[in-house]
């Protein structure tokens, strides 16, 4: 199926969006149009086909539609559906396979998964990629539609970047289910359970890297046997567990050595870092400097 790059750094100009629910059975119209159109089915069917080729929408099937292609309904059919109208000059048709946009997409992932989150620069280029024709359950998608769609209708103050951002947000997650649905079907049942339970620790260090934690407490908490979840940990980001709570917690502390006149005993405390050497010895390990030069460094800067 074909598949489109898609530059995350630049948003849609959203020109028209709204829902029709056709009640009675209906068949589009013959277009030809300068811009993408997307549909997102609610509910009902609609037969729809485009430069020849024919697609049978169903509930929670979306369709992107291509600019200077004609499209026209090739069977009646009772159909509820959202669209939506918009400009891009960053989409242009993937010409590679499947696999590598999708492996890109996945390495993308597991960059964002264990990137630091203060760093100001990019973790990831700006291109991800968008299907022609997916389904995914309409409740995943309905709320960000029905807001974009009322914000578009209400036409109050920069109602259409409003939407626009809106629309390009609801690209992203479709984007992202994109991805899911690949690995879900590329996943046994037991690695499915392993990476979810290692997105889960991730989220669970993310929030708790300043406190004590130990294998036990992940065991515990998780109910894996740690040296497994470990491995799994480490093939899905190239780190092992410990490694990536020292890193949340040297990010964190460059973030307050660069903000604070804090002593580095109390940001070792705050980062959940009791020891004050052990502290200077991981900092030093993960930025090549002692607390002090990344201190004089910093605040070299600002004077």
């Amino acid at each position: 199926m074909k598949r489109f790059r898609y530059d995350t750094d630049r948003l849609p100009r959203v020109r028209f969006i709204g829902r029709i629910n056709y009640k009675t059975p209906w068949k589009h119209f013959s277009r030809t149009i300068d811009e993408y159109i997307m549909y997102i089915i609610k509910d009902g069917e609609m037969f729809i086909k485009e430069d020849g080729i024919e697609y049978h929408l169903v509930s929670g099937d979306i369709l992107l539609l291509e600019p200077n292609l004609m499209h026209v309904g090739y069977r009646q059919a009772v159909c509820d559906y959202y669209y939506i109208h918009f400009k891009h000059d960053g989409i242009q048709v993937s010409e590679r396979e499947d696999e590598e946009d999708l492996q890109e997409l996945m390495e993308k992932r597991r960059k964002c998964l264990i990137g630091n989150n203060l760093e100001e620069s990019k973790v990831i280029d700006s291109i991800t990629y968008l299907p022609k024709f997916m389904n995914i359950p309409f409740n995943h998608l309905s709320q960000e539609l029905k807001t974009a769609t009322s914000i578009y209708n209400h036409r109050e103050e920069f109602y259409k970047l409003h939407t626009s951002t809106l629309v390009h947000s609801f690209l992203l997650n479709i984007s992202h289910q994109m991805l899911l649905n690949y690995l879900a079907a590329h996943s046994t049942v037991t690695s499915k359970k392993s990476i979810h339970i290692c997105e889960g620790i991730i989220h669970y260090l993310n929030h708790h890297y300043m406190e004590k934690i130990t294998s036990e407490d992940i065991e515990d908490i998780f109910e894996v046997n740690f040296d497994y979840i470990n491995r799994v940990f480490s093939s899905v980001t190239k780190t092992t567990i410990f490694r990536y709570i020292n890193q949340l917690r040297i990010n964190n502390a460059m973030q307050l050595i660069e903000t604070s006149n804090l002593s580095f005993s109390e940001i070792a405390y705050l980062v959940g870092i009791e020891d004050q050497y052990y502290f200077s010895r991981k900092f030093r390990q993960f930025t090549n400097m002692t607390p002090t030069q990344y201190y004089n460094l910093t605040h070299e800067r600002k004077d």
